[in-house]
């Protein structure tokens, strides 16, 4: 089943074939702005499906929301609003996480080789619908259609891929004993439920490089990506859908962090945090996760300090500062 498309389209993204290097590097500097226009659809409405106006959710996927409280997703470069998208509440994530509990013994028990083909076949939808993907990501994200189309999606695509080979690849030790003729061996197990929250700048990688890693390994996913940058990661679960995943093993809450992403921390039954964003809230994370002794892995904000001495060029300074955030 396929979510209607807008009646009309969202907005126009221009189309260049690059004919030189030179031509490609000038496509980057000038962004989404100017020269041959043509019209992308592929941006569905997701806030609504027929019958359910109160419900958002992917077709036959686990994104758990409902309630009736959205909020508006906007289009940086005109201010617009792109869509509404629901916005999940901490009984949303609950049960979200409970999907993902349940979902977890089969996913584990499953064969690695069999865990491989699917992250394998996520790559290939991922390519599949990479104009769609792409689409999404720079309405959404304000970057250049050249940045999403040609290094996000593909890297994401090849995130999935990579760990792909993991999935065959996760071993123990066999130690010897000096205490007689014994051996000991170590295995490596899933934690079980991760939850995974994103931040805007690079939604659709930031999102691979948490699941596929998680999901390589054997544990489930609950997932919850920036407010801004919805519609690339609802993208990347339906591939994961279309791709073999099983129900239950990737589910997306979509909503504010202070509430949704709050509820995720807390949660009981949630084995391990990542998380990319803002230091003052990882702070806030990791003193949630050390009371009840969550495992974290942390990509906080903090890594674009500069150093502008006084014979620099400024021009030069600003722009390589502009460019660290990336």
């Amino acid at each position: 089943m396929t979510p209607p498309l807008l009646d009309a389209p969202v907005t126009r993204i221009r189309k260049v074939e690059f004919a030189t290097a030179r031509d490609l590097k000038e496509e980057m500097r000038k962004g989404i702005d100017g020269i041959e226009e043509t019209t992308w659809p592929g941006v569905y409405n997701r806030s609504r499906l027929p019958g359910r106006d109160d419900y958002f959710e992917l077709p036959d996927w686990n994104v758990y929301v409902e309630g009736g409280k959205t909020f508006d997703v906007i289009n940086p470069a005109t201010e617009e609003v792109i869509t509404t998208c629901a916005s999940a509440t901490p009984a949303d994530v609950d049960r979200a996480v409970a999907s993902a509990a349940k979902a977890f013994p089969a996913w584990a028990a499953m064969s690695p080789l069999d865990r491989q083909r699917i992250l394998w076949n996520i790559g290939e939808r991922l390519l599949a619908r990479i104009d769609e993907i792409a689409t999404a990501e720079t309405l959404t994200n304000g970057k250049p259609i050249f940045e999403s189309k040609y290094i996000d999606t593909p890297d994401a695509a090849k995130c999935f891929q990579y760990y792909a080979g993991w999935a065959t690849k996760i071993t123990g030790q066999t130690i010897p004993l000096s205490t007689g003729p014994f051996l000991n061996y170590t295995r490596r197990e899933p934690l079980g439920v991760v939850g995974a929250i994103v931040a805007w700048n690079f939604p659709l990688l930031l999102a691979s490089w948490k699941v596929a890693p998680a999901l390589a390994a054997g544990n489930t996913v609950v997932l919850k990506p920036a407010e801004f940058t919805p519609l690339s990661v609802l993208l990347l679960a339906e591939c994961a859908k279309e791709a073999g995943l099983p129900d239950g093993v990737l589910n997306v809450v979509p909503g504010k962090g202070s509430i949704a992403g709050q509820a995720l921390v807390e949660h009981p039954d949630v084995a391990k945090i990542a998380f990319t964003g803002s230091t003052e809230v990882g702070k806030g994370i990791l003193r949630t996760a050390a009371d009840r002794v969550a495992k974290v892995t942390m990509e906080l904000g903090g890594k674009s300090a500069n150093i502008v001495f006084a014979d620099a060029n400024i021009d030069d300074a600003v722009r390589g500062a502009a460019n660290g955030i990336f």
